[in-house]
């Protein structure tokens, strides 16, 4: 079995691709699924028909969805083709309808099983892979039925969804299709059978039950009327829901489970001021047989109803759940081991909720991360069938991974992906927040069984989200909540810096001892000293007192001596050297802040203790603050208004005596029309973080669109280390590249003065991009420190000297000396590199650069930056 992925560009290059995999009967079957998230229904069946064309022998498998997933990655406004060709297994596919052709009523759940298992399964069938549409209300009982028909096939898939961009069908549920037709009212199942194929499915959802469990007590198809005898709202929007109407995304994170399921989550959703015959029309057959037995109800009072994605039954127990980091981490790497050690994973299917991908919970990504170098495929999804221990389920809100082989392959995985959990911490504390305001709420409300139910569930998740996973320390939220409200302003940050050196070298045993001895001594001497120890990252620890209970002084000397006693050498354990910095008068909102300027100071310094006094004569004036702000505000309006505008520079050619290429060089505008330089707003965009990585997303977008067809200019694009560890802006660059028509036309120009704590990751970055056919610029070269062991190894196209070098290289003795040093760079270096010259601003400067053989000249002798591209 072989399986390729590849995006969908035209139709022209899909030809191509398949021509080039000479895919022919004689090798046997071939499955091709191909998810959407842009084609309309009736243009997603042209596509599944010029396929077929292609590959006759194909069976064509497809759905829409809100976003795809290739190869690990996620991404919007995508179609992703995925092709597996089989050794010796078989693959039978077929669109069946949910709906009587004559009557319009849906058919029975059995009638559909009974037929699934005549037409497809065999004794060796493996693997049913099954898509059906929100239409199908019955989805849930007819997933469990087909443990009865059918029990121990694994099933995969789930319902279709629609794309996030909008409506692109004629469907607003989704639709299933091949090249026969699509439909939003029918099962699309494809079955893989064979004696040699194996399949494993697993999954992952980050869902603790915590509350009592709860009985639905009565329910009209897909609305639950009642919990409890009592009205399901009112049960449901005590408190939490409530609260969070208008926060649906944050919602997300409180789901509930059935009660005896697996933790399955189930979103439910809300109807206001309508009535049931608005929302299940009496006129509909499909909803006949309900009205004829629930006479008793008052179908046309409009109220507020609560819904599921598919019809309910009475009976069945809820528990409310909570969805959070730590469970989404230890479940995504219990669900990645289990499918690192499945031997035949030649083709692996990938499918992640509507709900994963949500701006609040956002895990969608970070856990999809380890398979991204793996053929993996699939969508997100609006509900997903799980296989687990024997017995397939349906619920909202997981991530399933089904794997499946003829014979042994291991797959390339990265499961270092898994270090970088900080995208899932991030809003612990503004959910904390949250919960305390519902908890205040809660307490007001004397002799509710109900809310002292609840009550008790928000004080778990409080629990959960200020106690570090398994260690029942304090964590980073607890330390913001500690600091704010009960005056802890004088904190140690500890942290040790060569961990991946450690785990590099010695046994994950011995890490492990030394860490956990860490952990102990540090707790240890904290409770005896009465401070409180909270642990913020891995091996990133606080201790933390109110300035009142002791001096600046003492808390200095007591740190210090922690410090002392944490270096002590030992044979059994590594020896750390652990940093320590401390702040005094720290605030809540500002201490990571503090701790990352005192960082840079340290590092600066080669110094491991340092004491930041946040006084009043270190703090910035009244006017700064304001002009800071002020330039917050200009940035947020430039990412929400288009005002993130790309200016172009010319690059002159020394040689041939023209502008060879471009450099695309940011401003944004105010409301006011005012245009702001880079040197006004970056500074502040990067201390925010999520400023700069929206106006780095929105130019090299606009960069990539603006230059998608130029063939006889090249054009660079400035991009830091930030981008480069950031997982969007790679994934923009990469399809960027993939999609334009002369990627080689396109540079990417790095500074090399940045902090760059992984040379291995950008290296890895520079290889992708010339894999892709792009070329890579080391941009301000000489101003950092040029580890030039490191740079030899990245091979970059172009070297580009440092201004502040150019400016002086007429007039500093200095300043001339490291221009010849630096030009002489491609005389010495293996790879053809090219070298720029930047702020070149007369002709004095100019004939400088040319006596040492410099490439090319920037600056406003030849070129001053436009938002016109002169081509």
């Amino acid at each position: 079995m072989f399986t390729w992925n590849f995006q969908y560009i035209s139709k022209a290059r899909l030809s191509n691709t398949l021509k080039q995999l000479n895919l022919s009967a004689e090798q046997g079957d071939t499955l091709i699924r191909i998810h959407t998230a842009i084609h309309s229904s009736d243009e997603a069946v042209d596509l599944a028909r010029f396929v077929k064309e292609l590959v006759p022998n194909a069976v064509i498998f497809g759905t829409s969805c809100s976003a795809v997933v290739n190869k690990g990655g996620y991404a919007l406004n995508r179609c992703v083709i995925s092709v597996s060709t089989m050794a010796e297994a078989t693959v039978r596919s077929e669109m069946i309808p949910i709906m009587d052709e004559y009557s319009g009523t849906p058919l029975p759940v059995d009638m559909l099983c009974g037929q699934i298992k005549k037409e497809f399964i065999r004794d060796d069938t493996r693997l049913l892979l099954t898509f059906f549409t929100s239409r199908f209300q019955d989805a849930n009982q007819f997933v469990d039925r087909c443990n009865d028909f059918f029990p121990s096939v694994p099933m995969t898939g789930g319902m279709a969804s629609i794309p996030e961009s909008g409506q692109t069908s004629k469907t607003r549920s989704g639709f299933v299709f091949n090249e026969n037709g699509w439909s939003e009212e029918s099962i699309l199942i494809a079955a893989l059978s064979g004696e040699k194929l194996e399949s494993f499915s697993s999954f992952a959802t980050g869902a603790l039950a915590l509350g009592g469990e709860s009985e639905i007590t009565d329910a009209f198809k897909s609305c639950i009327l009642s919990i409890d005898g009592k009205d399901a709202v009112d049960v449901c929007q005590l408190g939490i829901d409530r609260m969070l109407f208008d926060h649906p995304e944050i919602l997300y994170l409180f789901p509930y489970v059935y009660g005896d399921g697996e933790n399955i989550p189930l979103h439910f959703h809300y109807s206001r001021e309508k009535s049931l015959e608005q929302i299940f029309p009496k006129g509909d057959p499909a909803n006949s047989k309900e009205y004829s037995i629930r006479e008793d109800l008052d179908t046309k009072e409009k109220k507020e109803y609560l819904f599921a994605g598919y019809n309910v039954r009475p009976g069945k127990f809820l528990r409310r759940a909570f969805i959070y980091d730590g469970k989404i981490i230890s479940d995504s790497r219990a669900l990645f081991q289990r499918v690192e050690n499945f031997v035949k994973a030649e083709t692996i299917f990938g499918y992640t909720s509507f709900a994963r991908a949500s701006s609040y919970l956002n895990c969608a990504k970070w856990e999809l991360a380890p398979y991204e170098n793996s053929n993996m495929c699939g969508c997100v999804t609006a509900g997903e069938i799980i296989y687990e221990n024997g017995r397939n389920s349906f619920g909202s809100g997981a991530f399933v991974v089904s794997v499946m082989g003829e014979k042994p392959y291991t797959q390339e995985y990265n499961p270092y992906a898994f270090s970088h959990t900080e995208v899932l911490t991030q809003d612990n504390r503004a959910l904390l927040n949250v919960l305390m305001e519902i908890e205040a709420g809660l307490s007001g409300r004397p002799d509710s069984v109900e809310a002292d139910k609840l009550l008790y569930f928000v004080r778990e998740c409080e629990r959960i989200i200020l106690y570090s996973e398994g260690d029942e320390i304090p964590n980073e939220a607890a330390l913001s909540i500690d600091i704010k409200i009960k005056g802890y302003d004088r904190v140690c940050i500890i942290n040790v810096l060569e961990r991946s050196e450690m785990e590099r070298v010695f046994s994950a045993h011995l890490v492990d001892l030394t860490y956990k001895n860490y952990i102990r001594k540090s707790l240890d001497f904290a409770a005896n000293h009465k401070y409180r120890m909270y642990l913020l990252d891995g091996w990133m620890i606080a201790i933390a007192v109110p300035s009142f209970r002791t001096t600046l002084s003492s808390f200095v000397h007591d740190m210090e001596t922690l410090q002392k006693d944490l270096f002590t050498y030992t044979e059994e354990l590594i020896t750390i050297v652990p940093i320590f910095c401390v702040l005094d008068g720290c605030q809540a909102d500002n201490y990571l802040t503090l701790y990352n300027s005192s960082r840079m100071e340290m590092k600066n310094k080669n110094i491991q203790f340092y004491v930041y006094e946040a006084s009043e004569e270190n703090m910035p004036d009244e006017e700064s603050i304001r002009e800071r702000y002020h330039m917050v505000s200009v940035i947020n309006y430039a990412i929400n208004n288009d005002k993130v505008i790309p200016y172009f520079q010319g690059i002159h050619d020394n040689k041939e005596g023209r502008i060879h290429h471009y450099e695309s060089l940011m401003r944004i505008e105010d409301e006011n029309g005012k245009l702001y330089y880079p040197g006004s707003f970056l500074d502040v965009a990067r201390s925010f973080g999520v400023l700069y990585d929206a106006i780095s997303k929105i130019m090299i977008s606009k960069v990539f669109n603006r230059c998608r067809s130029i063939s006889d200019i090249s054009v660079s694009i400035n991009i830091s280390y930030r981008d480069i560890k950031n997982k969007e802006v790679l994934e923009l660059i990469f399809d960027g590249l993939s999609s334009v028509e002369h990627p080689e036309k396109f540079v990417f120009e790095i500074l090399e003065s940045e902090d760059i704590d992984d040379y291995n990751e950008l290296i890895g970055f520079v290889d992708r991009v010339h894999e892709l056919g792009g070329k890579v610029a080391i941009d301000d070269f000489g101003s950092g420190f040029s580890n030039l062991q490191h740079l030899l190894s990245i091979h970059a196209d172009f070297l580009k000297i440092d201004g502040s070098i150019v400016r002086k290289c007429c007039s500093n003795q200095e300043s001339e000396y490291l221009l010849a040093l630096i030009s002489s760079w491609k005389n010495m270096s293996s790879n053809k590199i090219r070298i720029i010259a930047e702020f070149v601003e007369n002709e004095q400067i100019q004939e400088k650069i040319i006596s040492y053989d410099v490439d090319y000249s920037q600056g406003y002798l030849f070129s001053k930056p436009s938002p016109e591209l002169n081509v």
